[in-house]
């Protein structure tokens, strides 16, 4: 089915089918088998789900104030729906006799989920409880929302024109990208405040670009304090708390770890701080060896700008040289041709409509026909929120088949150029992608247990992560190269040195995702103020001071707006598992080899159905350990 981009009226729409779905949800707690009560519910969350997504996908891709508000009217609704579903004690009970029903294993798997899920959904609450959590439940929707408005809306604020003498150290390819009638005009557009960053030699233009950036959303931001989060952070937390302990739990993290593979706050706290001190010694040579190659007292806007130096004079490249060959069509046709290696499908983009000129739908199959569609929309745009994700349309069910969609904000083509990419951001869409393939890949007839649905959050980042050790391989980097002029692959010698700089300050980009994961851990186990458990965990983590305009954490969607709330954790958690999977792989014949078949079988087209570290050890034949994320990263001073 083709997604509908022209919703009207989508609150009498979602008005009318919650309506609807509450009949659905009476019916189906009166049910007995599996047909009746989870059939039921799948079918008509699969028909409810398809306007939910395409409203929250515009809503994230063509941002206007006008369908803002439409689109807010719906959160309520949304909340209220769901809540009378998690809060329906009589269908929790139908849930819970289906136990002793003749079920299969995928069926028991999703069975034992649902009654958790109704558990920690407040299900057994009465009276004024049962009401605070529906009430906190709806709040929660308006502040995310909220918040990821005021985010963009503060991206969107900084603008500046310079000239192009302010801008040495560009290239005519980066300068192009910016160019306009009045001069260069940078913005806090990523794919443009990292040129700014990284390139631009004027110190004291890094410095406010920097300054602009990192106060977004905030009292003592160079833009409007007009947007600034902090008291919606607040309030998020202290709600995430309240609903937590009405639940029984001491805090939200506690709330967060019951739905996790990870058995407890301890043993990710443990986890992380093992992996702080073995990369620690690591990451404070790292810092020393750019301190003595700047021969300044480095400040956080010199970091990537003299990295980017140093990175050049070790490895004999820079950025900028890798550029010209990684044109647009040529990525794509690339990274098109490992997944078909990979996992035996085609992918072709056909012509079909879509919401935005720039949006490729690309139409996946195999032999035995149609497997499901991917919307690709990859360009940075002003009504568009930062980062990359995917989300999906529809799940498998029945004969309509998974659609995905997978969003980015990278380089965008020039002046009669094509958009080059560079090399990170091809990473970034080979982790969208492996996201895409979970989603779209999966065998599971279930709509509530296929592709990323029921997989715990520490594993969702699995497929994503171990998508990105495949744009390192020789065979692949040679897809995904042709130089936009001569048509030239990559040449072995820049090939190797981009391998070789692979794992250029991995040990100082470890601690940073060490000191995010722990900060979010500790500020939903905690009642300081987010920004005091933010300093407190830097004394552990950080080697350089902050400055005081730092307010990032005003802008830090995944925990505010997104799903990783508690569980930021999930990306090094789930790298070690991404990491393992791959040396194993590896070691059994890589692209196209019974064990890349053995890891699309048992994880993505498994999906959420069977229990998933289970699934895992299928797979791999054994639990995974550190020794490979150790080993991908080259941390070799290990700290013990």
């Amino acid at each position: 089915m083709q997604p509908n981009f022209e919703p009207k009226n989508i609150v009498k729409t979602i008005e009318s089918l919650t309506q609807q779905g509450l009949k659905v949800v009476d019916q189906a707690s009166q049910g007995s088998d599996w047909e009746n009560v989870v059939g039921a519910l799948d079918k008509f969350e699969f028909e409810l789900g398809q306007f939910t997504s395409v409203n929250s996908h515009l809503n994230s891709v063509m941002f206007s104030e006008e369908f803002n508000v439409e689109y807010e009217k719906t959160l309520p609704l949304i909340t209220n729906f769901y809540s009378e579903i998690s809060n329906n004690k009589t269908l929790y009970q139908a849930y819970k006799n289906l136990k002793k029903t003749d079920l299969n294993e995928q069926q028991q798997h999703i069975i034992e989920d649902a009654v958790e899920g109704f558990e920690l959904s407040g299900v057994g609450l009465e009276g004024e409880q049962s009401a605070r959590f529906k009430a906190i439940k709806e709040r929660l929707s308006l502040l995310s929302n909220q918040f990821s408005k005021n985010s963009l809306k503060a991206t969107n604020e900084w603008t500046k024109i310079v000239t192009k003498a302010a801008l040495k150290g560009y290239d005519e390819d980066q300068l192009a990208k910016i160019k306009t009638d009045k001069g260069y005009e940078i913005n806090l557009q990523v794919p443009v405040y990292m040129d700014v960053m990284t390139y631009a030699d004027n110190r004291a233009l890094r410095e406010e670009a920097y300054k602009a950036y990192v106060s977004r959303a905030s009292e003592v931001g160079i833009t409007s304090s007009e947007f600034d989060n902090k008291d919606t952070m607040d309030e998020i937390l202290s709600l995430r708390l309240e609903m937590a302990k009405i639940l029984g739990f001491k805090n939200y993290a506690e709330l967060s770890v019951e739905s996790k593979m990870v058995e407890s706050y301890q043993q990710i706290v443990d986890f992380l701080n093992d992996l702080v001190d073995r990369s620690k010694p690591q990451a404070q040579k790292e810092l020393e060896e750019l301190k003595a190659f700047a021969e300044i007292e480095l400040m956080p806007w010199d970091l990537s700008y003299y990295s980017e130096q140093l990175k050049a004079k070790k490895f004999g490249f820079k950025k900028t040289d890798l550029t010209p060959y990684f044109p647009e069509q040529q990525v794509l046709s690339g990274l098109f041709s490992t997944i078909e290696n990979l996992y035996q499908v085609r992918i072709k983009v056909i012509n079909e409509a879509s919401y935005h000129k720039d949006v490729r739908v690309l139409k996946i199959t195999n032999k035995s026909g149609l497997v499901g569609r991917i919307y690709l929309d990859v360009y940075a745009r002003k009504d568009k929120r930062g980062g990359a994700w995917m989300a999906d349309y529809q799940p498998l069910m029945g004969d309509n088949k998974p659609v995905a969609f997978v969003v980015c904000n990278l380089n965008s083509p020039s002046e009669g150029k094509p958009a080059l990419f560079e090399f990170d951001e091809i990473v970034t869409l080979f982790h969208e992608f492996g996201h895409a393939l979970h989603h779209v890949l999966t065998k599971v007839k279930y709509p509530s247990a296929a592709g990323i649905a029921g997989v715990p959050w520490d594993g969702v980042e699995l497929p994503s992560q171990y998508m990105e050790f495949f744009c390192y391989e020789y065979d692949v980097v040679k897809l995904l190269s042709k130089h936009w002029k001569t048509g030239e692959s990559l040449p072995d010698e820049l090939f190797t040195k981009l391998i070789d700089s692979k794992n250029f300050q991995s040990a100082l980009a470890m601690l940073r995702q060490c000191e995010f994961s722990l900060w979010d851990i500790q500020t939903h186990s905690s009642t300081k103020d987010t920004y005091e458990v933010l300093a407190q965990v830097r004394t552990q983590t950080a080697l350089m001071p902050s400055v005081d305009e730092s307010r990032f954490l005003n802008t830090f969607g995944h925990i505010f707006s997104g799903g990783y709330a508690a569980g930021y954790f999930s990306y090094k958690w789930a790298e070690v598992l991404a990491a393992d999977a791959y040396d194993y792989v590896q070691s059994q014949g890589g692209i196209g080899s019974k064990a890349s078949q053995s890891f699309r079988h048992h994880i993505l087209e498994a999906g959420g159905s069977l229990d998933f570290m289970s699934q895992y050890i299928k797979f791999r034949g054994g639990a995974p350990g550190l020794e490979a994320l150790l080993k991908s990263n080259k941390i070799d001073n290990c700290g013990i």
